[in-house]
């Protein structure tokens, strides 16, 4: 598995957990830490949609025409709303690498690490491996003890997978590379100032 994520060192890295294959992964990966029990899924999905509909119409609300920004609205409740198992079918109730790692932050007030491994197959046959990773830090509120406790997961091969970080002796998350803060982070914090907490917390990272 450590072939499958961009980390320095990569011996910061203490464990993969990989979880039911029902594509809930995502949201089975977000449980697996909040809840230390990915069964509790739906819960994290209960969760995240109270954050969702406080803030649908300013934080979470889709840049685009009004049609649009309903039709977003109501595909993401649908998302959040499901308990079914497995969606195999509906790639529409899956964990958004768009929406719901901001979501996730917001929700339980941590910073999420998002890592992505995609292989693409050229037409001459070459295999082009492109990593990614990207960084979403609470807008609202965090307690800064809970900034070196990331929720970590790794989306690999259309599953999601839990990363777990090693720690040093005094209980700290062991340093590794820092992931690419994402590109709406600023302009969140500029569009509602008055939403957002005062303390830019991706300064700590």
């Amino acid at each position: 598995m450590t072939g499958y994520l961009n980390v320095e060192p990569i011996t910061a890295v203490a464990a993969f957990h990989s979880v039911g294959a029902d594509r809930n992964c995502g949201f089975r990966a977000v449980s697996f830490d909040v809840y230390q029990d990915q069964a509790k899924w739906t819960t994290v999905k209960a969760d995240m949609l109270k954050t969702y509909l406080e803030y649908k119409d300013t934080l979470y609300k889709v840049v685009d025409t009004d049609v649009v920004v309903q039709f977003e609205e109501q595909r993401i409740i649908k998302r959040l709303q499901s308990t079914k198992s497995p969606c195999l079918d509906d790639l529409h109730l899956w964990f958004s690498t768009f929406i719901c790692p901001q979501l996730v932050a917001d929700t339980y007030e941590r910073p999420v690490i998002m890592y992505c491994y995609v292989e693409n197959c050229l037409k001459t046959g070459e295999k082009r491996i492109n990593y990614e990773s990207q960084l979403y830090v609470p807008l609202i509120n965090m307690q800064l003890a809970d900034s070196s406790k990331p929720i970590t997961l790794l989306l690999a091969f259309s599953h999601f997978y839990y990363v777990e970080f090693g720690h040093t002796p005094k209980g700290r998350m062991k340093k590794i590379n820092k992931p690419v803060l994402n590109m709406d982070h600023q302009r969140l914090r500029n569009d509602y100032p008055n939403l957002c907490n005062p303390t830019d917390y991706s300064v700590l990272f």
